[in-house]
């Protein structure tokens, strides 16, 4: 969302600020991983260049409204065990050795965590993926 300025046209002296949708493509996984403490956008707007059946392009709109806060700081030797709670949201590419975002066994050893979402977020491409 931004804000334009635009002449109240029942009374041209004045000048209103009113919000307005803007698009940014999120190219890279980096780009659309919006850290906890960070800004996010109102809206992410995941799009297909196929369309359904009445002719739209196929998506999908999600809008964060809420979230748990900061589970651990990043400097615990515990955090990347639980690495997901970083992000409000991220949008990764999935690869075969990816298939959760966390483990149960992380539980018993989170200092050498057998899954670390964190690493997931590698700079990869999800354009059209």
């Amino acid at each position: 969302m931004a804000f334009e300025t635009v002449q109240v046209p029942w009374s041209p002296e004045h000048q209103i600020q009113r919000p307005v949708l803007t698009s940014q493509v999120l190219d890279k996984e980096e780009k659309a991983a919006f850290p906890l403490n960070g800004q996010a956008p109102r809206y992410l707007h995941f799009a297909s260049s196929q369309e359904n059946q009445w002719g739209h392009q196929r998506s999908y709109r999600i809008q964060i409204v809420s979230f748990a806060g900061e589970h651990l700081p990043e400097t615990s030797t515990m955090e990347k065990s639980i690495s997901w709670g970083r992000y409000k949201v991220a949008v990764t590419k999935q690869k075969e050795e990816e298939l959760t975002s966390t483990c149960i066994y992380n539980q018993n050893d989170p200092w050498e965590p057998l899954v670390a979402f964190v690493d997931f977020i590698d700079n990869e491409t999800i354009t059209n993926e």
